[in-house]
């Protein structure tokens, strides 16, 4: 899966591109088959601790590092069409830096807030790379994401806590929306203001987020490498060797 002279030209422009029709049905199946053991055991933990933070029961569910739990799904963010998206973007050495389910259960009112990825955990570089995977389809009325095109220009802006997750825009543009078929994919740059919107529906609306980084980034707080992170592709190569290797 090789990207475009185009898809690139609109990465630089405007910080986002989308890959449609990558994966058929029965790939997406069996990977939310996978996923959803993960997130309906996230679910019930977060019932029983009577959780209302980020992640919410029965509202929005984050499950996070399943990849590094399942070998079928860590198999798929592996997989050849990865090695070449990632390293067409990123360089030959690539590490899975994180990847969560993200479930927006029915008639959910919140919005996720405008943030960018970078905003939770600051790397250097900067930029890394989010793969934004509608496992089923992704709507306005659903909860679809929107991104503000451009703003991965901006670099790192300043976020504010809240309840409903970090902040890091509050002005008045609204943003352009990315509905998603099943199977289709948003792939930005951590430095892209994005939202969803709420779930005024009656089915769940199911993502799954896969991020890549540069094999050297650092976190940038501490200046510590991501040696726990598992390897994707080395010299523009799939790689399966011990996270700390190298």
């Amino acid at each position: 899966m090789r990207i475009s002279e185009a898809q690139k030209e609109q990465f630089a422009e405007n910080g986002f591109f989308i890959l449609e029709d990558i994966f058929n049905e029965a790939e997406i199946d069996n990977l939310t088959a996978e996923i959803e053991r993960y997130v309906d055991e996230a679910n019930q933990q977060l019932k029983a601790a009577g959780g209302k933070g980020i992640s919410r029961p029965d509202e929005i569910v984050f499950t996070s590092f399943i990849a590094e739990k399942n070998e079928k799904i860590l198999s798929f963010v592996k997989q050849a069409k990865f090695v070449q998206l990632t390293t067409d973007l990123i360089g030959p050495d690539v590490r899975l830096y994180w990847n969560q389910a993200v479930f927006k259960y029915p008639e959910t009112p919140q919005e996720f807030p405008w943030h960018q990825d970078n905003g939770y955990t600051p790397l250097d570089p900067e930029q890394y790379y989010t793969c934004w995977l509608a496992l089923s389809d992704s709507t306005l009325e659903n909860g679809c994401i929107w991104v503000l095109p451009e703003s991965h220009k901006l670099g790192t802006q300043p976020h504010e806590r809240t309840v409903l997750g970090q902040v890091g825009y509050s002005g008045d543009d609204s943003g352009v929306s990315v509905p998603l078929k099943k199977g289709n994919m948003a792939v930005f740059s951590s430095l892209l203001f994005h939202r969803s919107g709420p779930n005024l529906t009656e089915g769940v609306r199911k993502a799954y987020i896969i991020q890549y980084i540069p094999a050297h980034a650092r976190n940038a707080r501490n200046n510590e490498p991501f040696t726990d992170r598992l390897w994707v592709a080395k010299d523009g190569k799939r790689y399966d060797r011990d996270p700390s290797d190298g």
